[in-house]
Order: structure tokens, then C-alpha cells, then sequence
């Protein structure tokens, strides 16, 4: 089964070179690393390849074996002027490391299957998002991306969890979270702080062999105050700003972060992002300017949030 978000079927690159020129580290695997060296190696750029590929001398464990130098003007050294990759025109896409190939496609390989969407810091992805129809959750037999195999973001298997832990009953939560964050009859902050409020309801309810029937209670005491909401106040929130924010945090949702970090440092992560967010906007009267820096603000936390630079803190600090 595969499992996505609508968005990701509609997607292809624009060759606007803003991933290439992000300050984010493309890292390769092992694979990769030998691969780029046979092809060095044999057109007689031994000393070229040692400028480019650097070996990491400390690795995630995520397959992170070495990753690509950058311009001293910044940007992949492989981005020419018309923002297309050197190394893919001379050898094909399929001889991409695996991170260029994928993103900003996001493979999650889950219970229910494999699951997709797309990375909100590409201009690409956030133009897609800005549309009055919200983001659905498509299941399908057929896949609708092909992607390398065993490249797999996150792995999530709730069942794995004892009874009495509230990830156990992981994906109703999920859905739960991205239903209130699809009520629009409420305002974007409403429903971050409906989020919390449930997330820490949750954590404080007895640990025992009816937590998945005590949660169910809390959903349903959910669904009847979000039904108030809409019954009193019919008008929905059609302003294109707040549905970007709408599609990237039940984006965000759908990355599985409850499940990776837990339910109270998620809490803390969006409270930070949505401090950022609100920060950037507040002083933003003008919609089309509130747009653009809803935008770019997004595209900021997305990339700072969901992209390793772990690896380049490291090479800075060792080599200044």
C-alpha cells in the first residue's frame, strides 16, 4: 500500500537551482562515494575528485559516508550557471547519490505501507500548496513516484509499542491531528493550541490497558467542540497565507515527528517553529507581502527543521 499526500503526484522540478544553493550538505553513502571515484578516476580527475568529495570524519549512522565540497561563492559545486547539475549531464541521474535523486520527495517507510509527501523548503512545493483545497491523504495500490529502494526516512511501527504507550496508538493520532488542523473555522494558532492541549491531555492519562479507549474519549471530545465551532461561525478562512500555514504544519504532521521524537518534544517544536513564524509576520499588513514572507519563512524552518547540517557544523568546527 502506498499512502501520500495528493501534492506529491503533481510535482517536478523546476530547475530553479534552490536546493543546489542552499547551505545544507549533501552527504552520500558508501556506494556513492566509490562510484563518483571510478568515474574520476577513469577520465584521469583523481585530484579533482579529492577536492570535491569530502569523507566525513564523524557519521550519523544513516548511511553518511562523505558528502560534496561547495563553491567558495557557495552552492553545489556541481551547479552551472543555468542551474543545471554538471555531474548528472555527464553521467545520467541514476548516477546521483540518493538525496539528489529523492528530494524534495520524503520516503517514510511505515506499517501501512510506504508512505510520501514532499519537503516544504523547495519554492516548487510551497507554490503547489498555495490552493484553497486542502491536502488529502490519497491510498493507493500504485506507486506514484519511483524512488531508489532502502531510502526510507523514518521507519514507523506503533504496534512495536507496549499497550499503555500512547504511540501504540500512533496513526489514529496522526489523523486526529491533521482533522484539527484542517478546521478552518477556526484560526491557524486555534488550532496549534487545540494540538497541544490534546497531545498533553494524552500524556496525562492513565497508563494502563484502556489508554486506546481513554484516547478515543478525548477525540470525540474533540470532534463535538470543533462541530460547535463550524455551526457558530460558518465562515472559513479562505486567506491563501494561513492555508500555506495550514498545508505545511499538516505537512509537517504527516512526517511522523510525534512518533519520532514523542508527543511533548513535538509540542515544543512547533511552539518553536510557530513563534518564528508569527515573529516574521507580524509586522506584515499587505497580503501579497504577507505572502512572500509566509513563504520564505516556511521554506526557513522547513530546511533548517527536516535537513541534516549536522555535518557541516562539524566541518566548520574542525576546519574553521
Amino acid at each position: 500500500m502506498y499512502i501520500y499526500l495528493d501534492i506529491i503526484e503533481d510535482f517536478s522540478c523546476e530547475m530553479c537551482g534552490s536546493c543546489c544553493l542552499n547551505d545544507w550538505l549533501v552527504t552520500l553513502d558508501e556506494d556513492s562515494y566509490q562510484r563518483n571515484a571510478q568515474l574520476f578516476m577513469k577520465t584521469g580527475r583523481g585530484e579533482a575528485f579529492a577536492q570535491i568529495f569530502k569523507r566525513l570524519i564523524d557519521k550519523s549512522g544513516l548511511g553518511e559516508y562523505a558528502y560534496i565540497e561547495k563553491k567558495a561563492t557557495g552552492g553545489c559545486w556541481f551547479l552551472d550557471e543555468n542551474n543545471r547539475c554538471l555531474l548528472q549531464v555527464e553521467a545520467g541521474h541514476h548516477h546521483l547519490d540518493h538525496v539528489c535523486q529523492i528530494f524534495p520527495r520524503y520516503p517514510m517507510n511505515t506499517a501501512r505501507g510506504t508512505e510520501l509527501t514532499l519537503s516544504f523548503s523547495c519554492p516548487a512545493v510551497i507554490r503547489m500548496a498555495s490552493r484553497i483545497a486542502p491536502l488529502t491523504i490519497i491510498r493507493s495500490e500504485r506507486n506514484p513516484i519511483t524512488i531508489p529502494s532502502n531510502n526510507d526516512v523514518v521507519h514507523v511501527y506503533p504496534e512495536q509499542q507496549p499497550v499503555w504507550n500512547p504511540l501504540r496508538y500512533y496513526f489514529e493520532l496522526e489523523q486526529h491531528f491533521i482533522d484539527i488542523m484542517q478546521c478552518r473555522s477556526i484560526q491557524v494558532w486555534e488550532r496549534l493550541q487545540m494540538i497541544k492541549d490534546t497531545a498533553q491531555a494524552i500524556n496525562c492519562l492513565t497508563r494502563d490497558q484502556s489508554l486506546g479507549q481513554q484516547i478515543t474519549k478525548v477525540f470525540v471530545d474533540n470532534y463535538e467542540l470543533l462541530d460547535g465551532k463550524m455551526t457558530a461561525e460558518q465562515e472559513l478562512n479562505y486567506y491563501i497565507p494561513d492555508i500555506v500555514l495550514e498545508n505545511f504544519f499538516v505537512n509537517f504532521i504527516f512526517k511522523k515527528p510525534f512518533y519520532i521524537y514523542g508527543l511533548q518534544p513535538t509540542i515544543q517544536l512547533l511552539e518553536n517553529i510557530w513563534q518564528r513564524i508569527k515573529i516574521a509576520r507580524k509586522v506584515v499588513t499587505d497580503p501579497i507581502v504577507d505572502m512572500e514572507c509566509t513563504k520564505s519563512i516556511i521554506m526557513e524552518v522547513e530546511f533548517e527543521y527536516s535537513h541534516n547540517r549536522r555535518a557541516l557544523f562539524v566541518h566548520k568546527e574542525r576546519h574553521g
